[in-house]
């Protein structure tokens, strides 16, 4: 998660925003080719890591784990094509559901700082 989800996830939640300042209003969104393609990638990550999530050994359980895992593969497969038509509103709607997925995951899986609860105490 720290190695690849997360950095990856970064780059898709820092790629769209607005910054309200006394100097204004400032609205952060890729203009390249190359930062659209950074954000592309960073989103395909995402996506292909939850898959990886589901792998046998890697999957806690059959049921609400898989179910989270797919939702983060869904939410970073919507942040992609956002990027593949270049729609900042979407992207921003994806990066969202995106730490919506991690946050539910985190709620239930994560339990103290980088760790995750082992499978044999996971309830089935």
């Amino acid at each position: 998660m720290n190695w690849v989800i997360d950095p990856a996830a970064d780059v898709v939640w820092a790629s769209v925003g607005t910054i309200v300042s006394a100097e204004g209003k400032q609205e952060i969104a890729p203009r390249t080719d190359d930062e659209w393609t950074a954000v592309r990638n960073s989103a395909a990550t995402v996506a292909e890591s939850a898959n990886l999530l589901m792998l046998p050994g890697r999957a806690r359980n059959q049921d609400d784990w898989m179910t989270k895992a797919r939702n983060l593969s869904e939410a970073a497969t919507e942040a992609l094509r956002a990027t593949e038509v270049k729609d900042t509103e979407a992207l921003f709607t994806a990066g969202g559901n995106i730490y919506q997925a991690c946050s539910d995951c985190h709620a239930k899986y994560l339990i103290g700082e980088g760790q995750v609860q082992p499978a044999e105490a996971t309830p089935k």
